[in-house]
């Protein structure tokens, strides 16, 4: 009996389980399994995870090469699926079916917790989870998402980011593209820094911003500090900071991409970045050329044969080119291995830019030429930490006509003609480096600026006086900070910045052409000095909440262009003050952050109150029905208390929905020389904004994208007797990959047509109309 069960068991176990196992060989197949995992722009992804499971049980395994490509042998069963995950990117899984297709593209989407995401806007790269500021942040796939073709319009997706008179940079006159966030205040010069690879992007003379300088093509991310940020940035930095995050090159990529489209209104773009690394050698080269015939901005039933088309036309150029290289030096303790890394890279960089726009009537028009060279070398050592250095010069020359227009808009007259030169060089030295729980951060920077405004006046069409104005002003500043983690889930953060400023050269000359006679002013020399501290500190609660506090001080000094250039808008006339004092403001601040429902959701809220000292506003001196005259002045005290909220919230990997919402009261709080002014609304800020994004984008070749903005009511004048009217304005883009590397899009600006109020002067100008547009995006390039 034993001998026959023995026999029983070796008969399985020589006939049975073969049988069995050539059965099962049957039913399934061994394969080879290859693809490429991509992102959204056709990029490949590099040391990516690729895992084949049998139902919970892993089978095969392998990673991506540089070019995101992978193989390997598989047996393919009924409940096989494929696995896939990349740092920074959504995890991705598919069924897999034995029909005979063993080569797949793979497009995975960005990881949805916006928390993950590493800044530099602070000026030491942080975990935004690990940041105690509001920051808000948005990938390069969020800009492509959004149907805006410029990048103020795209930061508008943020309540409380807005530029003067609620106009977008396509077609406004640059002197009212300044950025204010939260809004502390509202006129041309920027409240906010805008940086570009750590070099600004504010004007030299008029401290606003040039956006189009800038091709969207080049940015890999834009980062938004809101509140106080002169502790890190200077002048400018008044109510926060932009720094836009350029695309960079690693080791033997080739990137090249390249973007067109042509739509409404005579409108039509094309940019292109390309990079490449060899060998230590790098080069990267933006260039952009835009033009729009643009909308008449005067509201319809009060438009006149002087009244013509808002239009624009920008070309940009930026080349950079940078040596790469890599030190170890040996018997060293920086590291457990005795051997101490150096790296860094030498750069050089040249910028040309050009544009021309007409601003809405017959006679006005502005040109701007803007030239920069710009160096520097970034250090990275284990022993003595990281160093940049930056330094650079650069010139541009403004031109810009000014006429009056008669009361029922038939007729118009030339009333000035200006230029407007001006220079200015910098360098700055900043330096970094981890100490145990303490990350301490010093720098250096110094700047000169030399403008003035050159004019000839006009009297019934003849010329009548020629003048001009201006000065220089030499800065500089010193900046320390120490980021200390005291304990695991408790970061602090401690700075302070002190700037130190020189108003020299001033000078204003008269000369009436009727009789060759000059009035002449030598204004004395003015010196000034800013300490902007900030204190923060970021607790986390539990491992989904976490809590922040901080209090900054910040400044803004007046410009040239507020000092010593007057201007014409319309019937209002804006006098320069050559008196004018820097504003200073306090912010106080304080806000949760909370991740659930599997790190699907994450809401950060906080709410502020920011006091400005001697704000600088335009004081409306007298009025008449046919000439408004206003005056640069420091406006006593104002104060601005406020509420943040901003939301995402991604269901699922391909539907991603987010909230942001602002409500500020802005208000004058104390004005000895005008106590009428005393409680009210401060001018261009309105009390509420909140913006609404929807984007779709399943696994399929289609992108659906959709944006909303609403804007509560604001007033035009100090004096709140001209009222801007609340707005509702939606944009939306759809999306169409034809290959990996190509995708044909459309978008639709103000699709609803809402002819919403952008300025009062007193006559009413108008947004732009439905604006539609068809284009390519074509990403050619490897990583």
């Amino acid at each position: 009996m034993i001998c026959s069960i023995r026999f029983s068991l070796k008969f399985v176990l020589k006939i049975i389980v073969p049988v069995l196992i050539l059965f099962v060989a049957a039913t399934v197949s061994a394969q080879t399994l290859s693809g490429v995992v991509v992102d959204r722009n056709g990029a490949g992804i590099e040391n990516a995870s690729v895992v084949l499971l049998e139902g919970n049980f892993q089978r095969s395994k392998t990673k991506t090469d540089d070019q995101g490509r992978f193989a390997f042998s598989a047996i393919i069963g009924s409940r096989s699926r494929l696995a896939i995950a990349a740092e920074g990117f959504a995890p991705f899984e598919r069924a897999l079916k034995n029909d005979g297709v063993w080569d797949f593209t793979i497009i995975l989407q960005p990881a949805v917790v916006a928390a993950d995401v590493t800044v530099s806007v602070t000026r030491t790269e942080t975990r935004l989870s690990e940041t105690p500021a509001s920051v808000v942040v948005l990938s390069r796939e969020t800009l492509d998402s959004t149907a805006a073709q410029s990048i103020d319009d795209s930061l508008r997706q943020i309540a409380g980011f807005t530029l003067f008179r609620r106009s977008s940079s396509k077609t406004a006159n640059p002197t009212t593209q300044g950025a204010n966030l939260r809004g502390v205040s509202g006129s041309g010069a920027s409240r906010a820094a805008v940086l570009f690879d750590g070099l600004s992007l504010n004007d030299a003379f008029g401290g606003w911003t040039y956006w189009s300088r800038v091709p969207q093509i080049a940015v890999e991310q834009a980062e938004m500090l809101r509140g106080g940020a002169s502790s890190l940035y200077g002048t400018g930095g008044l109510s926060g900071a932009v720094n836009l995050v350029p695309i960079k090159t690693e080791s033997d990529w080739t990137i090249l991409n390249i973007r067109s489209s042509a739509g409404a209104q005579d409108t039509s773009d094309g940019s292109l970045f390309a990079a490449a690394e060899r060998n230590g050698w790098a080069i990267d080269l933006a260039a952009e050329t835009f033009q729009t015939g643009g909308y008449i901005p005067t509201a319809e039933n009060e438009r006149g044969l002087a009244d013509a088309r808002a239009n624009s036309r920008h070309n940009n150029f930026i080349f950079t080119v940078e040596r790469r290289f890599g030190i170890v030096q040996k018997n060293s303790p920086a590291d457990a291995g005795g051997n101490d890394s150096t790296t860094g890279r030498i750069f050089a960089r040249g910028n040309v830019f050009s544009e021309r726009r007409d601003n809405g009537t017959r006679l006005t028009n502005n040109r701007t030429y803007f030239r920069q060279m710009a160096g520097g070398f970034d250090l990275s050592s284990g022993s003595f930490g990281t160093f940049q250095a930056r330094a650079f010069i650069e010139a541009q020359v403004y031109d810009q006509t000014f006429s009056a227009v008669s009361a029922d808009r038939n007729t118009e007259t030339l009333v000035r003609l200006q230029r407007v030169p001006s220079q200015a060089f910098g360098s700055s030295l900043f330096w970094t480096r981890g100490i145990k729980a303490h990350t301490l951060t010093a720098s250096f920077e110094t700047r000169e600026v030399r403008g003035f405004s050159d004019e000839i006046g006009y009297f019934g069409g003849r010329p009548t006086s020629a003048s001009d104005s201006g000065g220089s002003e030499r800065t500089y500043a010193f900046l320390i900070q120490d980021n200390w983690q005291p304990a695991k889930k408790l970061n602090l953060s401690f700075g302070v910045r002190v700037d130190s400023w020189k108003n020299f050269d001033a000078h204003s000359t008269i000369r009436t052409l009727a009789t060759n006679a000059a009035a002449v002013a030598r204004f004395a020399d003015r010196n000034e000095t800013a300490v902007s501290p900030r204190v923060a500190a970021i607790y986390q609660i539990t491992d989904s909440l976490s809590a922040y506090g901080a209090y900054s001080r910040s400044f803004r000094a007046p410009t040239r262009n507020e000092l010593y250039r007057g201007f014409r808008v319309g019937n209002v006339v804006t006098q320069a003050n050559e008196n004018l004092r820097a504003e200073q403001a306090n912010t106080f601040e304080g806000g949760l952050s909370f991740t659930g429902l599997k790190r699907r959701l994450n809401v950060r809220g906080n709410v502020f109150v920011t006091e400005v000292t001697d704000p600088v506003v335009s004081v409306t001196l007298a009025t008449t029905p046919t000439l408004i005259t206003r005056q640069r002045q420091n406006a006593g005290e104002t104060r601005t208390r406020g509420l943040e909220v901003d939301a995402e919230f991604a269901p699922r990997s391909d539907l991603k929905l987010s909230v942001s919402y602002l409500l500020a009261d802005s208000r004058v709080t104390r004005f000895p020389s005008n106590p009428s002014l005393v409680g009210n609304f401060l001018p261009q800020i309105a009390r509420q904004l909140l913006n609404f994004q929807f984007n779709y984008r399943p696994r399929s070749r289609f992108f659906i994208g959709i944006q909303s903005r609403i804007s509560g009511g604001q007033f035009e004048d100090d004096v709140n007797s001209l009222r801007l009217n609340p707005y509702l304005t939606t944009d939306a883009t759809a999306a169409y990959r034809a290959h990996r590397k190509i995708e044909i899009f459309v978008a639709a600006e103000n699709i609803f047509n809402a002819g919403y109020d952008i300025a009062l002067t007193p006559n009413r100008t108008v947004a732009a109309p439905a604006f539609v547009r068809v284009g390519m995006r074509l990403n050619l390039g490897q990583r």
